[in-house]
């Protein structure tokens, strides 16, 4: 009787948008599922990756007085920060919860040591390692991600990371680089247009296997 009474006195028209919108819901659920493990591990690893960087750059800042590791300091904590933004939409909490890699702490305690060019240099490779492994583990996730908004995500990502990488690499370039220096761009530019899925593993910038 409740039914008969509740039809009676609501438009169909009024029935038929309840239905359609409950079905578009359906829909979007079905179109972005939950975010499978190895995603949410990647989501929080690269939260973490985020955590170590802008702490490295608001330390070059502090530290630095060469005008193109200054640029690069302040592209990282705002490009980072942008992405930590989105990830916290995508894994709620995750921001909260963030926090520099054991890897990136120990960098940090290495680079208070340092001063002038040697800051200089180290700041630079260790951006130019982060981005390459970031790089690869955003080009896998944009390939191999189910949930849709993570691909999106990974896909608008990548060309950021990307330019950074080209700023931390003119860094390296400016002045008085090593040998040891020249391989390691060297790696950074064959991983450049390299799509190999090579995720998180702590290695050496310079016998890096891009």
């Amino acid at each position: 009787m409740r039914v008969a009474r509740f039809s009676r006195f609501v438009p169909v028209s009024m029935v038929l948008l309840w239905m359609t919108m409950a079905a578009g819901l359906v829909q979007a659920t079905d179109a972005n599922p939950p975010l499978q493990a190895d995603e949410q591990a990647f989501l929080s690893r690269a939260m973490n990756d985020n955590a170590s960087q802008v702490a490295m750059a608001k330390l070059a800042l502090a530290k630095s007085s060469n005008p193109r590791v200054i640029e690069l300091a302040n592209t990282i904590i705002q490009q980072r920060s942008a992405l930590s933004a989105r990830m916290a939409q995508l894994l709620p909490g995750s921001d909260q919860q963030a926090a520099p890699t054991p890897s990136g702490q120990a960098m940090l305690e290495h680079m208070q040591a340092l001063n002038g060019e040697a800051f200089d240099r180290t700041f630079a490779s260790a951006a130019v390692r982060s981005h390459c492994r970031m790089i690869s583990a955003y080009e896998a996730m944009k390939l191999n991600a189910s949930n849709p908004a993570l691909k999106d995500f990974a896909h608008d990502a990548i060309p950021a990371l990307r330019g950074n990488l080209t700023v931390a690499m003119m860094v390296l370039r400016s002045s008085g680089w090593t040998t040891r220096h020249q391989e390691a761009l060297a790696s950074a530019d064959a991983h450049a247009g390299s799509k190999a899925p090579v995720f998180w593993e702590p290695i050496s910038l310079v016998a890096a296997p891009w």
